[in-house]
């Protein structure tokens, strides 16, 4: 058959997505501007970005699913974003980090995971002030790093933690690297929009180089294999991704060019050697190409995409972490922007009983004879191959210790042989002879030599052999302390090398050697002992490190063949449908299983995902179904937990979500509420009492791994009899009940909170913040049209970033117009946009403004918060203006102020009025001072000028009480003053990153500052800082990348914070606390257009009687409309006094202009917000249980005749009758009322 015609084994590969309660789900990730993939994966782990800044890391296990809490443990790498990351192929917990920061840092991840937030490394490698772009680990020698930062490329050597290598020949700044697999030649691509061929132990490093990408933007590279070709992803010169594939050998001349579409995100090509697919992931995309590739035309061939969530990242997982027998080839895990998604690559296959050889050729392993300082002396050893047969146990995880045990190891490894640096694959060793007396076993017979019965004395001194034999794989191996395979030999501490055959091993250990007949091969069978106390899932992989023995199918017709595990077995067994591992928990399926997890609990499992029925009669292992819980009893385990705690309890280290064992389960101080919202839950770690289907099952099951298949056949067919079971469990499931419901009928606790506790069902009381907020569900709800004002013309969008360009009192609004000058329009609002709005509604054809003209450009305006009818305009002349509107509005355009003065040499950014003192105005300008102004004199006086800062002003804000005053600076500082007392800044501290703008606000009671801006790669950010403490802000929290400068309103009887750009369409609400996490997000307000800014009103004018607790009028491109926020309450009639306290009276000044500059203090003035006739809530739930008391019990509903249905007719007349009795009517006709006329009337 020609070739072209050569069906690939691989083309119908299909992207498997798990549901969404088997991903890692409510996790933080921001948006990044690196040249790295921002999530790396090993055997055992994965490791991601964590928040928007990036500086800090989640690792998680690799089968790891579920909800993940805001305060699981992280790895607190840098002190900037993280860059690239990779995890060593010779060791799954050691993890390369490079930063912004310009530091490469070696960590150490434990075996079972972060059980705390780490933030000490192995070791720190300085790259001298340059921003680090590209790290990893050298595919052959161990302990040998790359890092690419700036223009140049060196080589680390982790034994001696020094530079081995430097290359400086690229001219801009290198954005990918790629080894070749054997570890001799590496590929760069660069800014300069070249490729580079570099071999570091070459006298002249660069061999090639060649044009590529014709765009500076980021680009990407692979090595294909140990193939002469390398991969490239970047752009052209008309900006469409561009896929580019070269042979080394002819670099100048692109073998195939293939162009794509012009989206902006980076295609991060992933490819796999072994069975040359190539995944392609693109920054922002929703959607990850499949391509095959081949050495001849086409080239790529597109296989079946996946299209799902936008993209942050993604990475390939090793080879020796898959699940095999469920054909998966290949995984995915994609970084999104809330979740990480693992995506499974499955060849269909009719079964997937059988392990499938053609799909899986032999691949890179995880031990190499070659060290940092053999290769760098020119030495080279090819990594051997591993086969990926079950039976040969390489699907391990390989822990080493810390970075110092590791070194140790890699400078005690023995030089390779120069024979063997010429093959490829490594020769099968010699068997090594054993020294230790072993007692004979009867060897297995084969197929043919079936027996019908069996010896049970031989069966059960077998048993008993099985229980003593203990095989303990805890030794070193070139610095590996668990058991490897090298193509499918066994190698444990004791073992010689293969190039050594006249080393004495230690132990025994028994082999049998079977030939496959493609391979041909020697695949190892493992004594069944070895996993007799391990839990396994149908991974292959290790638990905590121990490797475990896959049972391997057999066939179904199979009643009475010998069926053990051990190939050496005294006597032999009645064997089931598959071979199972004593002890293991591994569950035989009975059809094919397209997707499961090798790890995590029966809630957050791929079992539950994509279920398939067990077979009977199989032991089941406590901890079957979460191999990284560390609760099987193996070497590498710390102390073994109870059966029963194992079975209560299997969740990952950092899932927020914790069951507490036995009674504790239900005391653990949650409500009812969140215990029935957890039992309906699909991702909660929540297991009821009740038994299910597989615990009924095995309570008439016979366990006994001697049973015959025929026993075990009769106990399935009689699976559906009722057997009686003492048991304190309820017979059957409750699903809505409350917790103590759940509890043993017979519990003493159960029958005093009867006797004590009432039957209420109280409020939940925790989220996944720690506490609930009466605001999360706030609704933003846009006011009628005839509320608005439509179609204004010639807005301005001409506005400085200090401004926030529109401005309102509740009576009128302020809007910016474009022209001549500076124009500023005054729109009297409509009767209903506020409580005390009155101007009429005008058809927007009529809309006419009229506007207040200036001879210079605007700069910031504001109304006085005690005149309703008084603005003052700031313009670049640096004059201030003020200006009286007349009763009823200003009717035509004018351009003679009420006053002029002259505040500022030169144009003045900020304008604003004092909140408590009446006639105080603070001006902020371009001469770097504050001044706060008298206005009651004719010639208004600056009474205090404040100083300190050094660059331009980006914003000011006074705090609620008046004493203090905050702004915050271009050049990166936040300063608080207090004005009466020095004119120098009492507090200073670092505030965001970025130059291009910034607001501040003053939160919690004068207490905190909340400061929005932007970070170093231009994403908006929040920080939260202690206004007695501006050192480090309390938390942080990113949006998203936007020019739109972030403005600021906070309810201070709420907490709630609302931010905004201008040209946004997202209103983002927080909740502010002092408690961590600060910063809750509350339901963001999305309305259906842009809005060119936003004001909101004082507290008076809001609607109390309908739950409203804040209003703000909302500018868009022609159209003023009133929004109002409210939070959704049942009981709406009552005022809700949990909602509006006592507020703080911003309306009315506290005191005058020239006491408060005098010195003069007042007590704060506060108001009640209730109004007249309007009952508290407060007051009607403490009288409600009062009322209640002496009212007669209500009788108990007739259960049978509630279930009886009724007749149609019954309920119309019902409903009829209910609707008259709400009705007034009035019986009076119209006639009655009219008066009559005279009698004479009638005779005329």
């Amino acid at each position: 058959m020609a070739w072209r015609f050569k069906a690939s084994k691989y083309k119908n590969a299909a992207p498997i997505v798990p549901k969404p309660e088997a991903c890692i789900r409510d996790i933080c990730v921001g948006s990044y501007q690196t040249y790295g993939n921002n999530i790396c994966a090993s055997a055992a782990f994965m490791a991601f970005n964590w928040e928007h800044v990036g500086s800090s890391m989640a690792v998680l296990p690799l089968d790891d699913c579920g909800r993940k809490s805001k305060t699981m443990p992280l790895l607190h790498a840098h002190s900037d974003t993280i860059t690239d990351m990779e995890f060593s192929p010779f060791h799954d917990g050691l993890l390369l980090t490079g930063s912004q920061d310009s530091l490469v840092k070696i960590w150490h991840i434990p075996p079972e995971g972060l059980k705390e937030s780490l933030s000490t490394p192995e070791c720190t490698l300085s790259q001298k002030q340059r921003r680090v772009e590209n790290v990893g680990f050298h595919p052959v020698a161990d302990g040998l790093i790359h890092v690419a930062s700036g223009h140049e490329l060196a080589l680390w050597d982790l034994t001696k933690q020094k530079e081995a290598f430097v290359n400086r020949d690229h001219s801009e700044v290198i954005q990918s690297t790629s080894w070749k697999k054997d570890g001799k030649l590496l590929a760069t691509s660069c800014k300069d929009k070249k490729v580079r061929i570099i071999d570091p132990r070459a006298a002249t490093a660069v061999v090639d180089v060649a044009n590529s990408h014709q765009n500076i933007k980021d680009s990407r590279i692979v090595w294909l294999g140990d193939q002469d070709r390398i991969l490239t992803t970047g752009f052209d010169s008309a900006r469409l991704r561009q896929i580019m594939i070269r042979d080394i050998r002819n670099l100048s001349q692109t073998q195939k060019t293939l162009e794509l579409d012009c989206s902006t995100g980076i295609l991060m090509p992933l490819f796999d050697p072994d069975t040359n697919m190539l995944f392609l992931a693109g920054k922002g995309d929703t959607t990850i190409l499949y391509m095959e590739l081949t050495d001849r035309e086409p080239y790529l061939i597109e296989g079946l995409r996946h299209s799902g969530e936008q993209t942050k990242g993604a990475c390939l997982v090793p080879k020796r972490a898959l699940r095999v027998m469920e054909g998966e080839v290949n995984r995915v895990l994609q970084l999104c922007g809330s979740s990480v998604v693992p995506i499974m690559y499955q060849v269909p296959r009719k079964s997937y009983r059988e392990y499938h050889a053609d799909l899986y050729p032999d691949t890179s392993g995880s031990v190499t004879y070659l060290s940092a300082p053999m290769w760098l002396d020119n030495q080279d050893h090819p990594v051997p191959n591993i086969s990926l047969h079950p039976d040969a146990n390489n699907g391990t995880q390989i822990h080493r210790g810390n970075l110092e045990e590791v070194v140790k190891a890699i400078l005690a490894m023995p030089a390779p042989k120069k024979s063997d640096g010429k093959k490829t694959t490594p020769v099968q060793p010699e068997e090594p002879k054993i020294t230790t007396a072993v007692k004979p076993q009867a060897v297995e017979p084969k197929d043919e030599d079936r027996i019908d019965f069996v010896n049970v004395k031989d069966l059960i001194k077998g048993m008993e052999r099985q229980k003593n034999n203990k095989v303990d794989y805890q030794k070193e191996t070139n610095g590996f302390h668990k058991k490897i395979t090298d193509n499918g030999h066994e190698k444990t501490d004791s073992e010689p090398e293969k190039n050594e055959p006249d080393v004495v091993p230690q132990k025994t250990v028994e082999k049998t050697a079977e030939k496959t007949e493609k391979t041909e091969k020697t695949i190892e069978k493992t004594d069944s002992t070895e996993s007799t106390e391990s839990s396994l899932s149908r991974s292959n992989s290790l638990i905590n490190g121990v490797p475990v023995q896959v049972p391997k199918p057999m066939p179904r017709s199979s009643i009475s063949e010998p069926g053990s595990m051990e190939e050496h077995s005294e006597v032999p067994k009645p064997k089931p449908r598959t071979t199972a591992t004593p002890g293991s928990g591994y569950k035989p399926r009975l059809g094919p299983k397209p997707f499961s997890a090798a790890t995590g609990n029966d809630e957050f499992s791929f079992d539950k995902v994509f279920s398939v029925p067990t077979v009977p009669g199989i032991p089941k292992s406590d901890s079957a179904t979460s191999p990284v819980s560390g609760q099987a009893g193996t070497p590498v385990t710390s102390t073994p937990t109870a059966k029963d705690e194992e079975k209560d309890k299997s969740l990952s280290p950092t899932s927020d979500v914790e069951i507490a064992p036995n009674k504790e389960e239900y005391t653990n101080g949650k409500s009812d509420t969140s215990v029935e919202e957890e039992m309906n839950s699909s991702d909660s770690g929540y297991r009821p009492k009740t038994p299910s289907t597989a615990e009924r099952r095995k309570m008439f099951e016979n366990t006994d791994g001697g049973q015959s298949i025929a026993d075990r056949r009769r106990a399935y067919e009689s699976r559906s009899v009722s057997v009686a079971v003492e048991s304190d469990t309820p017979p059957s499931p409750a699903p809505l009940r409350r917790r103590d419901s759940l509890k043993s009928r017979k519990s003493p606790d159960r029958e005093d909170k009867r006797a004590s506790v009432p039957n209420v069902t109280t409020k939940r009381t925790s989220t996944v913040f720690g506490k609930v907020s009466k605001f999360r569900h706030l609704k933003g709800t846009p006011g009628h049209k005839s509320t608005q004002v439509e179609n204004i013309k010639n807005i301005s969008r001409q506005i400085s970033g200090e401004c926030n360009g529109f401005y309102s009192n509740g009576f009128r609004c302020a809007v910016p117009l474009s022209g001549g000058g500076g124009r500023v329009g005054i729109v009297e609002l409509p009767k209903g946009a506020t409580s005390v709005s009155v101007a009429p509604h005008t058809h927007p054809a009529s809309t006419r403004v009229a506007a207040l003209l200036h001879p210079a450009p605007l700069q910031d305006w504001a109304w006085d918060p005690f005149r309703p009818e008084r603005i003052l305009v700031a313009c670049d002349d640096g004059l201030v203006r003020e200006w009286i509107i007349p009763e009823g509005g200003l009717q035509e355009s004018t351009n003679e102020p009420l006053r002029t003065f002259s505040a500022h040499p030169d144009k003045i950014y900020l304008i604003r009025f004092h909140p408590t003192a009446s006639d105080v105005l603070t001006t902020a300008a371009h001469d770097l001072s504050v001044k706060i102004w008298d206005l009651s004199p004719e010639t208004p006086v600056a009474a205090i000028t404040l100083t300190g800062h050094t660059d331009q002003i980006f914003a000011i804000d006074w705090s609620p009480c008046g004493e203090y005053l905050a702004t915050v600076c271009k050049d990166g500082n936040i300063r608080v003053y207090k004005p009466r007392s020095s004119t120098e800044p009492i507090a200073q501290g670092p505030g965001p990153a970025g130059s291009r703008g910034a607001r501040v606000v003053w939160a919690l009671n004068g207490t905190h500052l909340v400061v929005t801006g932007f970070d170093k790669v231009s994403e908006r950010q929040i920080l939260l800082y202690k206004a007695s403490e501006l050192s480090a802000p309390l938390c942080s929290a990113g949006l998203d990348v936007s020019p739109a400068i972030l403005q600021t309103h906070i309810d201070h009887d709420s907490g709630t914070l609302f931010l905004t750009g201008r040209g946004d369409s997202t209103i983002y609400c927080y909740e502010v606390t002092s408690e961590a996490p600060h910063l809750c997000p509350l339901s963001h307000h999305r309305a259906p257009t842009l809005h060119q800014g936003i004001s909101f009103i004082h507290k008076n004018l809001v609607a109390v009687e309908k739950v409203e607790f804040a209003r703000a009028l909302r500018l868009t491109n022609g159209t003023i409309e009133p929004l109002s926020f409210t939070v959704p309450r049942i009981k709406s009639e009552l005022f809700q006094d949990d909602l509006f306290p006592p507020t703080l009276v911003t309306w009315e000044p506290w005191l005058s202009g020239k006491d408060w500059l005098a010195g003069a203090s007042v007590t704060p003035k506060i108001v009640s917000l209730q109004p007249p006739g309007m009952e508290p809530l407060s007051a009607h739930t403490a009288a409600s249980p009062v009322s209640r008391a002496p009212a007669p019990q209500k009788p108990k509903p007739d259960l049978i005749k509630s279930h009886v249905p009724h007749d149609n007719k019954d309920k119309q007349d019902q409903i009829m009758k209910s609707m008259s009795a709400k009705m007034e009517v009035n019986m009076k006709l119209e006639q009655d009322s009219m008066e009559g006329v005279d009698e004479t009337e009638w005779e005329q």
